[in-house]
């Protein structure tokens, strides 16, 4: 029996191009990303956006609040976690430009959406 009763939302995933966390890139995109942003503490790798401010804001003001699971911050940290030139779709022509042709917008599978659902089921029943 789910011990969640209400309303969960879920953050959407950051983009690396509109959400400031280009700041912790090394690259001008996901292309050679290789490892996550260890940097410690739980601030924000870049600029925490507005749209989660205004969510935060209007979560506070519920007379029920929704549950929030923040899937965007836990995400920013993962700059690692995108296929870039890997996932199979690109020409050979497209491989050797991986600044124009690397996909920085999905997730590897296995892992980063496994956390978010692992995280859900673990929201509903704990």
């Amino acid at each position: 029996m789910p011990k969640l009763v209400g309303q969960c939302l879920v953050s959407r995933d950051p983009n690396e191009w509109n959400s400031g966390v280009t700041a912790g890139l090394t690259t001008k995109n996901c292309y050679g990303e290789t490892t996550p942003i260890t940097s410690t503490g739980t601030s924000y790798p870049g600029v925490y956006p507005e749209q989660m401010r205004v969510v935060d804001m209007v979560i506070r003001g519920m007379s029920n609040p929704a549950y929030l699971l923040d899937i965007t911050m836990l995400s920013a940290f993962r700059k690692d976690a995108r296929p870039s030139i890997y996932s199979g779709d690109l020409n050979p022509q497209q491989r050797v430009n991986p600044t124009y042709s690397a996909d920085c917008s999905h997730w590897c599978l296995p892992g980063l959406p496994d956390t978010w659902n692992e995280l859900f089921y673990t929201t509903l029943f704990y």
